[in-house]
């Protein structure tokens, strides 16, 4: 499209001269021999230039140019005169804003197509650096816009994640740690964020300088679908952790590609392994006790036909058959001791409920102990606190507890050693008690194996040659029925810990004194 030029000028042999000379150039020219009429096309018509002469009657080429001006604060104008003054000049470039100034006559024909050229050149660059301006402009405001946003939601996020009491990280495609909130950065043990974001999980985690082994962050982002899975503490093996792998699909480059929800489950495995043994110890209770009931009734004829034929009245024994007579009675008596236990297993005798001063109890028990502590080469440390607060529960049930713990111990180390007993008051495990008091009985022996650890609490497991198996279930459930906990801590060549978990009584009730203490024999 050819470039449209307006010129104005009253002499109309100027006009037309003008007219040919930019015609042949190409241009597309309209003619006003006047200002108001120059005005008037211009409004109706836009063009890329205008040329006007400085002297006119009624509206002189200084007030034409001012009137464009308005009209269009980026036309180009050449003012061409034929009284050319260093004044005009100056006020018409460079008050006015006019391109070019020209005289008349036009004696350089060339001069007039070069300012013309160049004047078009700028409005046209001008234009478009106004457009390009205008462009960065909409892009800057867009992008302040969406950086805005991006705060916006990332300050949402982060009140989001902050709102939730577990641990939530957001990781990169990467790897990298980009939002995460106060309880994961409590879990990392760091205490500053800059230590913590942008920093690759595995290293703040892990503490490793490569991805861990069988990645299942890396498995869950490529698939696109939640993973979820159960690990030992990364900063506590001892503890047991859910982790939940939610992958997210962004448009975003390398931004939260997956959200880490870490939660303690310790405590939950611990309640479903106990209503497990509780389910276990139902059915194993009814089933042992029906067949403790069928094998009393034929040991006692066993028994009471031994007797007959150890009636020395009526038969005469050799110091022999005397001998073999003694050592049957000893096993009915140990098949009975073990039918008894059985017995008890299956159907808990019916419990007595005193305050108990456990540091008392545990005292007494000991002493029954002493004789065989000394023979089998083992120290026994007590300590205990004084002012502990009285625990309610069954004094026969508690010492049998007591010394099954204590032979337990005695057993376990052979060729002597430790045994460390200690009595406190501490936090309880659960929120089912405000008080507690902790009684924890140590030995030196090998420890138990993390194989047997979940089941020494079972009924009829044993690893001894001659035990039963029920001294420590029994014991478990004798503590369960008192309200509280009975735990074991063991590792191998360590040593064993037993921990019983006591709920206190009422410290507002009056404390009456332990009453006496009956023996219970040795636990199996």
């Amino acid at each position: 499209m050819n470039n449209k030029i307006l010129i104005i000028d009253d002499d109309i042999e100027i006009l037309d001269m003008l007219d040919t000379i930019l015609s042949n150039e190409g241009y597309e020219v309209l003619r006003a021999e006047s200002g108001k009429e120059a005005i008037s096309l211009l409004q109706s018509d836009p063009v890329d230039l205008v040329i006007t002469d400085m002297s006119m009657p009624v509206m002189g080429g200084l007030e034409v140019l001012a009137a464009v001006k308005q009209l269009d604060e980026n036309m180009e104008i050449i003012v061409l005169t034929g009284d050319a003054t260093l004044e005009n000049a100056v006020q018409a470039l460079k008050e006015d804003g006019a391109f070019n100034y020209l005289t008349k006559p036009l004696e350089n024909i060339e001069e007039l197509l070069i300012s013309v050229k160049r004047a078009i050149e700028k409005r046209k660059l001008r234009s478009e650096n106004k457009t390009l301006i205008e462009e960065l402009k909409n892009e800057v405001e867009e992008r302040i816009k969406v950086e805005r946003q991006l705060v916006q939601s990332k300050t949402n996020l982060q009140s989001v994640f902050d709102g939730i009491s577990e641990p939530l990280i957001m990781v990169d495609r990467k790897m990298t740690i980009k939002v995460l909130n106060e309880p994961a950065k409590n879990y990392t043990q760091l205490s500053r964020y800059q230590d913590i974001l942008d920093k690759p999980c595995f290293s703040v985690l892990a503490g490793r300088s490569t991805a861990c082994k069988d990645c299942k962050l890396l498995l869950a982002m490529s698939s696109g679908s939640p993973t979820t899975f159960e690990r030992n503490g990364l900063k506590d093996k001892a503890r047991v952790e859910e982790v939940v792998i939610y992958p997210i699909q962004n448009k975003m480059e390398n931004e939260g590609n997956a959200i880490i929800r870490i939660s303690d489950i310790t405590e939950q495995k611990k309640i479903e392994e106990q209503l497990i043994r509780t389910d276990r110890l139902s059915s194993l209770g009814q089933l042992s006790g029906g067949i403790a009931h069928e094998i009393r009734n034929p040991l006692s004829s066993i028994n009471l036909f031994t007797d007959i034929l150890c009636d020395e009245e009526k038969y005469d024994r050799t110091a022999q058959e005397n001998e073999l007579f003694d050592e049957i009675k000893d096993n009915i008596n140990r098949i009975e001791k073990i039918i008894k236990q059985v017995l008890d297993f299956a159907k808990p005798p019916v419990t007595t409920s005193n305050e108990i001063d456990l540091n008392e109890l545990t005292q007494e028990s000991i002493k029954f102990w002493a004789s065989k502590l000394r023979k089998s080469g083992i120290r026994l440390n007590l300590n205990i606190k004084d002012g502990l607060p009285p625990i309610q529960g069954d004094v026969i049930g508690l010492q049998q507890v007591i010394n099954n713990v204590i032979l337990n111990a005695i057993e376990a180390m052979e060729k002597g050693g430790d045994i460390n007993i200690s009595i406190s008051q501490g936090v309880p495990s659960t929120g089912e008690h405000k008080s507690v008091v902790y009684l924890k009985v140590s030995d030196t022996g090998p420890g138990i194996s993390k194989n047997h650890q979940e089941d020494i609490f079972n009924p009829f497991f044993t690893t001894k040659a001659t035990g039963t198996g029920l001294g420590l279930s029994i014991s478990h459930q004798i503590i369960k029925r008192q309200g509280g906990t009975f735990t074991v801590e063991s590792n191998p060549d360590a040593g064993t810990t037993f921990i019983i978990e006591l709920p206190a009584a009422d410290s507002k009730r009056k404390t009456t004194h332990t009453p006496s203490f009956k023996r219970c024999s040795r636990a199996n």
